[in-house]
Order: C-alpha cells, then sequence, then structure tokens
C-alpha cells in the first residue's frame, strides 16, 4: 500500500469543512433554522407537485430501506472489504471515507438547521403512505447527501482510472434517482433534496480524486526518461591513423 501524503489528506479535510461551512450556510440563508427561511414557500409548492404525482412508490420504498444510513454503512463496509481484498490500495478505503463524509455533513447540519419533516413524512400525517415513519430532522436529506457521496466517489474513482466519463454520468443518475425517492415518497422538502445532492456530489468527487492521487501520486514521474543522444554515441568506432 502506498505511504499516505499527510498533504492530500490536509486538502480532505479542508474539503469536508468547507462544504459543512457551505451547507450551514445555505441553510441558514435559504432554509432558515427549523424551515421559516425565504425559500419555504416554493417548497411546499414543490412537494404538493410531488406528492401529487407520485410514480414510483415501491421502488421508492425500497431505495428507503437500502440508502438507510445503518444499510448504507454496512454496505460501504462490504464494499471496502471486497475491494481490499482485489486491490490493496487506500483507494478501497473510497466507499467508507465517503459514507463517513457524507453522514458527518448530514448529522453536523442538522443538529444546528432543526428542520421538521413535511407532514407527509409520517404516517397517518396529511398525504402520508402507510408504513412511512420519518421524524428525524429533514435539512439535509441523509438518502440524496450519504448515497450521492458514495456512488459518485465510487464511480468517480472508475472513471478517473479509465479516463473515461460513463461512469460520472451513471453515478449522478443513479443519485438523482436516490433524491427524487425522497420526494415521491413525501418525506423530505425539495431543498433538502436539492443542496443534499450538491454536498454528496463535491464529496464524491473529492474522495474519489484525492484516492487517485494516493495511488498514482504523479503519473508523469512514471515516464522512462528518453536517453540523450550524442554525436559520439552515434559515430561507430574511430580509426586509427
Amino acid at each position: 500500500m502506498p505511504r499516505i501524503s499527510a498533504r492530500r489528506i490536509a486538502a480532505l479535510v479542508a474539503v469536508a469543512v468547507t462544504l459543512f461551512v457551505l451547507g450551514l450556510v445555505a441553510g441558514l440563508v435559504l432554509v432558515g433554522r427549523h424551515g421559516t427561511g425565504p425559500i419555504a414557500s416554493s417548497d411546499v409548492s414543490g412537494e404538493n407537485f410531488t406528492i401529487s404525482h407520485r410514480v414510483l412508490v415501491p421502488l421508492a420504498k425500497v431505495i428507503a430501506v437500502v440508502g438507510d444510513a445503518g444499510a448504507l454503512g454496512v454496505i460501504a463496509v462490504v464494499a471496502t472489504l471486497i475491494w481490499f481484498w482485489r486491490e490493496r490500495t487506500v483507494r478501497a478505503l473510497v466507499p467508507v471515507a465517503a459514507y463517513l463524509g457524507g453522514e458527518g455533513l448530514v448529522f453536523g447540519i442538522r443538529e444546528v438547521i432543526h428542520r421538521y419533516r413535511p407532514p407527509s413524512a409520517d404516517f397517518p400525517g396529511p398525504h402520508a403512505l402507510s408504513g412511512i415513519h420519518e421524524t428525524s430532522w429533514s435539512f439535509p436529506s441523509g438518502h440524496a447527501t450519504a448515497c450521492t457521496a458514495v456512488l459518485v466517489a465510487c464511480l468517480g474513482c472508475l472513471a478517473l482510472a479509465r479516463r473515461t466519463v460513463w461512469p460520472w454520468l451513471l453515478a449522478l443518475l443513479a443519485a438523482a434517482a436516490v433524491g427524487y425517492s425522497r420526494l415521491d415518497l413525501g418525506v423530505h422538502w425539495p431543498s433538502d433534496v436539492y443542496i443534499g445532492f450538491v454536498l454528496g456530489a463535491a464529496w464524491g468527487v473529492t474522495v474519489a480524486v484525492v484516492a487517485t492521487a494516493l495511488v498514482h501520486p504523479d503519473r508523469r514521474k512514471e515516464r522512462p526518461r528518453q536517453a540523450v543522444t550524442t554525436p559520439t554515441s552515434m559515430s561507430g568506432p574511430s580509426s586509427g591513423p
């Protein structure tokens, strides 16, 4: 396993702190403590629209279980163990690092913002679905943040390793499906999901880039130096007088 660069780990921590501050500012300015910010009216309109046009409730319930903090944590640990078994590099820590960072952002921001869930998040509330009981703080969405972080980080490593774009697109599409599922169930306000998606994607990209840089510190150094050819070395053996 390559030596871990303290400079890159410091950069990872700096990004995590920056994202926390940005998420906190977005929460305080747009959402407001307890959800009393300027975005509240548009959130109510958006939430009313989505719960009136539900289309994938059975699938959304499955995503709710798989993407829950506990289940996602188990998935991240198992993915890390399998990855480490196949490739003994720091890149194997990507699933766990992405998960911990995503959940850390969610926990920290929620403890400050204290936004309540929509009434449809807890059955038998208005428009709530049977079996749905979401009572934790709402902003940001844990599913949107943490699942996006894990998806983007893992598939981002594949994209960077193969120098291709499609894994990034796949990660964003899958993360968008997770976010939409939370709106379909009526357990989050739209801004919970949108801002959580941005935070998770930013953290996932950071983890993927740093992990790839730790495995390949400087690919330019891997290029063999070309032998310097001099006129003397090109000439044949000198002839005697």
